[in-house]
């Protein structure tokens, strides 16, 4: 039978709100200390809206290619795939962290490009029913992505059309901790930086978003948008 995975990270996830405003929902806290309530995320409110079971299995945190292993351990052959793309280079950046080897030319364009390709060709060649792509905390590639399905380029771009979305993620500075340091006077890498913090700055300014993620309401209208697109083109 025919499911709809929720794949990616953690705009795939969870709703990010302040506080415990929807008791119906049963928000919870990762830890007492921390500023903000989880709640259901996309794949809840699309659930609602549809027939098919919706299972999510994004993660917080993780790489482009984590999550695609982890729909890789995940049968999916017969699903509806919708993968939350993040920032590309993040496969970098967690594979330091987990003390594993990763690919680095030390040159931060580069690097991107190598990370792209490998990404959107992986993606090309998943075998399921259907695979779309969407962009939460990065936005989508159009060029490299021309040949995939994409529901939304940039999930930013389409709430806020007065925003221009970037590829660089709000993590792009973690590769700031990457030893030795990759990108000495890397203005590629700089400009990403400034790109990230001028996206975080929006995001904090705006009602749509806390923590750097979607609320409630914003994932229900995410979720609606995912179920009006699936439905246009006859796949619900």
């Amino acid at each position: 039978m025919t499911r709809i995975i929720i794949a990616g990270d953690s705009w795939g996830t969870n709703s990010y709100e302040k506080n415990f405003y929807y008791p119906e929902l049963e928000g919870y806290k990762i830890a007492p200390k921390k500023t903000y309530v989880l709640y259901p995320g996309p794949g809840y409110f699309l659930q609602q809206l549809c027939n098919l079971q919706v299972l999510t299995i994004a993660d917080h945190g993780v790489s482009n290619q984590e999550a695609l292993d982890q729909l890789h351990k995940t049968p999916h052959k017969d699903d509806i795939v919708i993968f939350y793309q993040t920032g590309v280079l993040r496969d970098l950046s967690r594979a330091y962290m987990n003390k594993k080897t990763f690919h680095t030319t030390k040159d931060c364009k580069l690097d991107y490009e190598y990370y792209a390709n490998k990404f959107y060709d992986y993606c090309s060649k998943l075998q399921c029913k259907h695979f779309f792509l969407i962009g939460g905390c990065a936005k989508v590639d159009k060029d490299k992505a021309k040949d995939l399905n994409v529901i939304e380029h940039s999930i930013t771009e389409w709430l806020n059309p007065e925003f221009t979305d970037s590829e660089f993620d709000n993590t792009h500075y973690w590769l700031e901790s990457v030893e030795p340091t990759l990108y000495n006077n890397d203005d590629w890498f700089k400009q990403g930086v400034i790109k990230s913090a001028d996206k975080i700055d929006f995001w904090n300014g705006r009602p749509e978003y806390y923590k750097n993620h979607p609320t409630v309401e914003t994932n229900k209208k995410i979720a609606k948008k995912i179920y009006d697109y699936l439905k246009d083109r006859t796949i619900l």
